[in-house]
C-alpha cells in the first residue's frame, strides 16, 4: 500500500482529520505532529529555530522509509512550507507531493507581504481570512478559540504558537533561500488552493506551481485556507485521482 505523509499546518488538530480520513482508505495516512506541537520530542526541539530543522528531522526519521510501497509527501501551510524544504532536499525519496496553500517561498518585493500575519491576528480574524464558509469553521485550535476550551487544551494552544514563532517568525513565514532551489523538485506535483483563503492568496499558490517543474495548480472554489476540512469530499477527489494516477 501506498504511505501519504501529510505535514500538518499551524492551528489544526492532531490527526486523521477532514478528507484525511477519506484518504485512509486507499492509503497509508501519517500525520505526524511537529516537534514542539506536543511530541516526545519537545524538549529536544527547544534548540531547534527554523523550518529546516524540522525538515532535516522528518528526513531522518522512519517515517520517510516505508516498509514498501511508494511515498507520497504532502503539506498544508505551514506543514507545505516543511514539505518543500524536503523535497529540495531529497526529491529522491518521494513519488509525488501535494501542497495545499503552502507557506515558505517569498514571491513578491521585499517590502510587500506574500501572506497574512497569523501570529499577530486574533483567532476571530484567522477564522474570518481562512475559511469561505467562517460559520462552519471547525478542528482548529489556537489561544482563545473555540471559547470553553479546557485548561489544558488553552496551555496547548499557546505551547504550538510558541513553536511556530520560534520556526517561522524571522523571516516571516518563508525561507529566502528556498526559492533558488525549487528547480530540484522534479516529482509530479499537486498544489491547490481554496478560492477564499485570504491567509495565502491563491495567486500566490498558483504563482509558486509555475516555478515548480512538474507542477499543475488546481483551485477548490467554495474553501478557504483549509480545504481539506472546509471541502472534505472535493479535496479526496483531486488528490486521491492525482496520488493513484502518479503511482501506476
Amino acid at each position: 500500500m501506498s504511505t501519504l505523509l501529510f505535514l500538518h499546518d499551524a492551528d489544526v488538530l492532531p490527526g486523521t482529520i477532514g478528507a484525511l480520513g477519506l484518504l485512509a482508505d486507499d492509503l497509508h495516512v501519517a500525520v505526524p505532529r511537529h516537534p514542539g506541537f506536543g511530541t516526545p520530542l519537545d524538549d529536544t526541539a527547544q534548540d531547534w529555530d527554523s523550518v529546516a530543522d524540522l525538515a532535516q528531522h522528518y528526513l531522518s526519521d522512519p517515517v520517510t522509509d516505508p516498509p514498501h510501497g511508494p511515498l507520497h509527501l504532502a503539506g498544508a501551510g505551514f506543514g507545505g512550507w516543511i514539505a518543500l524544504e524536503m523535497a529540495v532536499r531529497a526529491p529522491h525519496l518521494f513519488t509525488t507531493l501535494t501542497l495545499v496553500s503552502p507557506y515558505g517561498v517569498k514571491l513578491s518585493g521585499p517590502t510587500e507581504p506574500d501572506f497574512a500575519d497569523i501570529l499577530l491576528l486574533d483567532p476571530t480574524e484567522i477564522v474570518e481570512l481562512g475559511w469561505a464558509e467562517p460559520t462552519a469553521c471547525h478542528d482548529l485550535r489556537m489561544p482563545g478559540y473555540p471559547p470553553g476550551l479546557t485548561d489544558d487544551d488553552y496551555e496547548r494552544a499557546f505551547a504550538d504558537r510558541a513553536a511556530l514563532s520560534r520556526y517561522a517568525w524571522k523571516p516571516f513565514l518563508h525561507d529566502p533561500r528556498l526559492r533558488r532551489w525549487l528547480h530540484l523538485i522534479t516529482m509530479p506535483t499537486l498544489v491547490i488552493a481554496g478560492t477564499h483563503d485570504r491567509l495565502v492568496p491563491p495567486r500566490h499558490s498558483a504563482a509558486l506551481a509555475d516555478l515548480l517543474p512538474s507542477a499543475r495548480f488546481v483551485e477548490l472554489p467554495h474553501a478557504g485556507h483549509y480545504p481539506y476540512l472546509e471541502r472534505p469530499h472535493a479535496f479526496h477527489r483531486e488528490v486521491r485521482s492525482f496520488l493513484i494516477g502518479e503511482a501506476q
